[in-house]
Formats: structure tokens, sequence, C-alpha cells
């Protein structure tokens, strides 16, 4: 981060969930997030809210942003709980080694419908550290039938190993980014975390 930044700072606010809540829960992930990720003034709100500053270095020039982030985490007992006005999109952290991950995303998708936010952009990020404990996952193939009931038609789908921190790191930046691209236009030419032909954010559309 020793480069300043280049443009004005600005704000992301993400609505999370997971679907294996007690033993990956989002806010859990995301101090993993932490570990490999350079933030600054991290603020823990309550049990299920994060704040931090983070620098994003974004486009061919690698303009660096600073950005205020704030994360909210809602599981199945939160359904009467109301979210900002000013959140950008919800994340789904989908643990690929639970046998009811399904199941969850079938709770959450209800949810975010009984939100009436469904103009909000979902990012679902799978999870697994053990290829061959793999149980389910979130594709192409089955994500409209989750989604498209509910009508959550924008959707993208990530996949992360947590034993390579950077998957995750590259992963919650470029959503960051691609959230932020929409509503500010802060890049016109985004950095896809496959760019690097790795398996760290690997997006199907």
């Amino acid at each position: 981060m020793s480069n300043s930044s280049s443009q004005n700072p600005c704000s992301f606010e993400a609505v999370c969930f997971s679907t294996n809540y007690e033993n990956f829960s989002s806010i859990s992930i995301i101090k993993q997030y932490f570990m490999s990720t350079e933030c600054l003034d991290i603020e823990y709100k309550d049990d299920n809210k994060v704040s931090f500053k983070h620098i994003l270095i974004i486009g061919n020039n690698n303009a660096h942003v600073e950005c205020n982030n704030l994360y909210t985490e809602l599981t199945s007992l939160s359904k009467n709980e109301k979210i900002s006005e000013n959140s950008d999109c919800f994340i789904i952290f989908f643990d690929q080694e639970n046998d009811d991950s399904l199941v969850e995303l079938s709770k959450i998708c209800k949810i975010i419908s009984d939100l009436n936010e469904n103009n909000k952009k979902l990012y679902v990020i799978n999870t697994y550290t053990n290829e061959k404990n793999i149980k389910c996952s979130i594709n192409e193939e089955n994500a409209q039938q989750f989604f498209g009931r509910y009508m959550l038609n924008d959707y993208e789908i990530y996949t992360v190993n947590m034993d390579e921190p950077d998957e995750l790191s590259k992963s919650i930046d470029y959503i960051t980014i691609d959230a932020l691209n929409e509503k500010h236009g802060i890049a016109e030419n985004k950095k896809d975390p496959d760019s690097d032909k790795s398996k760290s954010g690997c997006i199907i559309n």
C-alpha cells in the first residue's frame, strides 16, 4: 500500500450468508481474508458486523482506491432484520463439504426474496478445504433451480480453496470492485481474478 490512492475513498456494504453458519460463519471467513490482506481500522460491531478499510488495486493502470467496507451477516434466524439501504450486494459462502448446504441455500434464497431486495446482485463463493470431501456445489447447471424460483437472476459464482489464502482475497476484492463499478463506474477494466489462469476466483457465467 505504498502508493497513494488515486481516487476519493469509496464505500462498500455487503450482506452475507453462510450455508454452514456453525462452523464457517461469514464473519469467520472474513477473518481469514484479513490474514492474507492488508486492512486497517478493523472493528467488530455486535456479533454479526465487521468494518475495515482496504486499498483496492483497480484496472489496467493499477489505480489505488481506498475503500471503507462493512460486512453484515444474516442467518436463518434473522428473518425480521432490516438491512441497510446502502448495502450493495449479497454474498453467500457455500460450504461444499457440508451435507446440508443445498438445504441451507434454499432457506437463504427465501430470506433474500422476503427482504424484497431482488435488485441487488448476488455473489456465491463455493468454499472447500479438501477437494475429495466436496459433497455439493452451486454451478450453472443447478444455480437456476435455486435462484430462478426467487427471481434472483443477477448472480456470479466463484470457487475458492480455503487453504489457498490468495484465492479468497482475490475473489473478495473482485466482488468489491465489481459491485463498486456497477454503482460508481470506478473501473472500465476490472481485474478478473481468473486472469492469471489459476483456480482463484473461477467465474461461471
